[in-house]
């Protein structure tokens, strides 16, 4: 049976941070992807400014804004900044391709490796191959085997659904309709060659056929057409119940870390992978960011919903609130 000292599961943006962290640290780290490639994902595509402090270049973006719009009430508001940008868009497929860059030595990714069984200090894979670990991080999505093996149930996502569409947009936008989304909202993230057009809300708010009917609604005033469009559905984690459960840790989506009033995910699922890298490394360190990302999380979920709809006639409090929530 091989060894490793670190196995994670999942070789997206959470678990190649924690493996660059580790493997910086001398870990021999095993990271199992259950895909044939690394990084393709049914995701918006959305950087903040945030992410870019975290070290990714904005050069591998896609298309780069430095206002948004924000619709509420058939009202558009215009939110600007000219020092640096407010949201960047990207490919998973390029952000995936410069971090395993960033990784120089100490690190094996296997792709097309399915989890199939977790026991207590070893995985057993989809071929029957048998790898120990002294550690486990679960760094893989939603649906997460690890989280599974730890028995803990999801009680509330995030339902998500998106269009990719050939149709060029100018301008990144996010709508705001109670009537439709509640207290979710939809979205226009501009692509280079595509547009990713979606709406989100909390399953304990909507249901998912209820969700569909919807969007398609909001789909046709907008006036855009999905008949071509390639339609994606996508559930995010917001069930956050801890991260540290003896020598097995769940990160990003696994363990419920996405925000449920913007659904983020890359500064989230970086953030928490590089912290429990850390603690991995000196199981004394205090993990400072990650209390820091959890905080963002508990205020946008608490706070955010409610004063969104309070605040959003006003340009300056929109402008406030949303410094603080992306």
């Amino acid at each position: 049976m091989k060894k490793f000292e670190v196995v994670i599961i999942g070789a997206g943006p959470a678990g190649l941070s924690a493996a660059k962290v580790l493997t910086e640290g001398g870990k021999k780290v095993l990271v199992l992807e259950k895909n044939q490639e690394i990084g393709p994902k049914i995701c918006a595509g959305g950087l903040t400014f945030k992410d870019f402090d975290l070290g990714i270049p904005i050069q591998i973006a896609e298309r780069v804004f430095y206002s948004i719009k924000i619709n509420y009430l058939g009202k558009p508001i215009e939110v600007k900044r000219d020092s640096r940008p407010l949201v960047a868009t990207i490919e998973r497929e390029k952000l995936s391709q410069w971090q395993v860059q960033q990784i120089k030595k100490g690190l094996e990714i296997r792709t097309n490796s399915e989890v199939m069984e977790i026991k207590s200090n070893s995985v057993l894979l989809k071929d029957n191959q048998e790898i120990e670990f002294e550690y486990l991080i679960g760094a893989d999505g939603s649906l997460s085997s690890a989280r599974r093996h730890l028995n803990l149930p999801i009680k509330n996502t995030l339902l998500t659904m998106q269009c990719l569409t050939p149709e060029r947009f100018a301008d990144l936008e996010v709508f705001f309709d109670q009537k439709l989304f509640g207290s979710g909202y939809a979205w226009i993230f501009p692509h280079k060659n595509y547009t990713a057009v979606g709406c989100g809300i909390e399953s304990k708010s909507q249901k998912a056929n209820k969700l569909s009917a919807n969007f398609h609604q909001w789909l046709k005033e907008k006036g855009i057409d999905s008949k071509n469009a390639d339609l994606q559905t996508f559930p995010v984690n917001l069930d956050y119940q801890g991260f540290e459960f003896g020598n097995k840790y769940l990160i990003v989506d696994a363990g419920g870390f996405a925000s449920g009033l913007t659904g983020e995910g890359i500064y989230f699922a970086i953030v928490s992978g590089q912290e429990i890298a850390r603690k991995i490394l000196n199981p004394s360190y205090n993990l400072p960011k990650l209390k820091k990302i959890l905080k963002i999380k508990r205020t946008q979920e608490t706070l955010g919903r409610f004063l969104m709809f309070k605040v959003l006639k006003s340009k300056p409090l929109t402008q406030f609130l949303l410094k603080r929530t992306i």
